[in-house]
């Protein structure tokens, strides 16, 4: 695996964030830039969030695996969606039951199942990823998984279903899930925030919960983040005279406007990175917010690009 990119070190890359940090987009430019690196990468989406096929070059994603975008080089890049119902089907495959009584039991049980097993779902789709990572399915499977309230219950699936069932194959399965979870070189988790405080809160928690369960990190990422602007540290008269220009009044007032929301923008992005590097351990890495209002699949690359630290950069 390339040495510069954030996802070496571990088979299974769990990303997730708040709601809104763009996590799956981070999670999908991290799945490209290992694809550009030469990795055979499977992009797993969890809540099957819409659009991240097209994002990643290719069709909708859904519970059938498939090729996405092309990538220079040897690498290959595919996507699918893991549904609960589907993983539980899975698994019932795998127990070996017959057809029929493995679609009522996806169709009917699973829902009375889940009601009464919490944590059940997330155990059966991360049980899924186990299987994927076990048989060697690709170099690096990127999970992006649910959003950081959800995401935390993702997580603890394995061990609230091992405190509820003691034995049989549900068990094994929590065992084997718990496992991977544990062990770095296996599965790690990169979290994803904004340089907002809100967002930064729910990443430490989310960290320092990931931390209680014995997983392995990824550097954290900080996503959206203003470019340094120097210029912003003078006042448009001052700006305006060192290049002899002459401004009216009621520029240099929209102008402070502008300049005044900028340096608030920037102080406000450093202190809470700051906050956020003395709280955590891991690396930082900084992702630039693109002026874009849609981001499509040339967007993509610049963050692959950051992650890697060929633009952006690591702290």
């Amino acid at each position: 695996m390339s040495v510069g990119g954030p996802w070496v070190g571990a088979r299974v890359a769990i990303v997730a964030g708040k709601g809104g940090v763009g996590s799956s987009t981070v999670a999908a430019a991290m799945a490209l830039g290992a694809a550009r690196d030469g990795l055979d990468v499977l992009f797993v989406s969890v809540d099957g969030r819409p659009g991240m096929g097209t994002l990643l070059g290719g069709r909708e994603l859904d519970d059938r695996e498939r090729e996405l975008g092309k990538v220079d080089g040897s690498g290959r890049l595919r996507g699918r969606t893991i549904p609960a119902h589907q993983a539980f089907t899975d698994y019932l495959e795998i127990k070996g039951i017959g057809a029929v009584v493995r679609r009522a039991a996806a169709a009917a049980s699973l829902p009375m199942i889940a009601a009464a097993t919490p944590g059940l779902e997330h155990l059966m789709i991360l049980a899924r990823v186990k299987e994927f990572e076990r048989d060697g399915h690709a170099d690096l499977i990127v999970v992006d998984a649910p959003p950081a309230g959800r995401a935390t219950a993702f997580l603890q699936s394995a061990l609230a279903v091992s405190d509820l069932v003691t034995t049989g194959p549900v068990r094994e399965q929590a065992d084997e899930v718990i496992e991977m979870l544990h062990d770095p070189a296996r599965s790690r988790v990169m979290a994803v925030t904004l340089p907002e405080e809100t967002p930064v809160t729910e990443a430490i928690e989310l960290t320092a919960e990931v931390d209680r369960l014995s997983i392995g990190h990824l550097p954290l990422v900080v996503n959206g983040c203003w470019p340094e602007l120097p210029g912003l540290a003078k006042s448009p008269g001052m700006a305006s005279r060192s290049h002899q220009l002459k401004l009216s009044a009621d520029a240099k007032r929209v102008l402070e406007s502008a300049s005044g929301f900028g340096r608030a923008r920037q102080m406000q992005q450093e202190e809470q990175i700051d906050r956020l590097t003395a709280a955590v351990e891991q690396p930082i890495i900084r992702l630039p917010r693109l002026t874009t209002a849609r981001l499509g699949p040339s967007d993509l690359p610049v963050l692959a690009d950051a992650l890697t630290g060929d633009e952006g950069g690591a702290s």
